[in-house]
């Protein structure tokens, strides 16, 4: 009887296993697939608003600003932060209205305001 048991949680485990792994491995694919679309949209913003600016600017293989020209020196940007510009309205609401960058390249900051859309 203990062997039946056995054998039927045994089938049944390797039946259900398989099923259960794909559709988290599909999840995780298109999580990852989302983050690349993402990333790939905040570079090209990035990008954009550079231009607005008549910034120049490099780019790496993924399309992330690496280098950007200050004062006729080109710098390595460390860091670019997005921080939404909130506006409020008369009944309380909160939109964005524009966006703050502020890149990091060594030896300062440069910040940058944009009106432009992120999509």
């Amino acid at each position: 009887m203990s062997m039946r048991i056995f054998v039927a949680a045994l089938f049944l485990f390797l039946t259900f296993l398989p099923s259960g792994y794909t559709q988290e491995y599909g999840k995780i694919r298109a999580l990852r697939q989302r983050a690349a679309y993402v990333v790939k949209l905040k570079n090209d913003f990035v990008a954009n608003v550079l231009l607005s600016y008549r910034i120049p600017h490099e780019r790496d293989a993924q399309g992330t600003v690496v280098r950007i020209n200050i004062d006729e020196r080109w710098l390595d940007v460390t860091t670019i932060e997005i921080v939404p510009v909130l506006t409020e309205t008369a009944d309380k609401r909160h939109y964005v209205t524009a966006q703050e960058l502020v890149f990091t390249p060594a030896g300062g900051t440069l910040d940058l305001l944009s009106d432009l859309s992120i999509c």
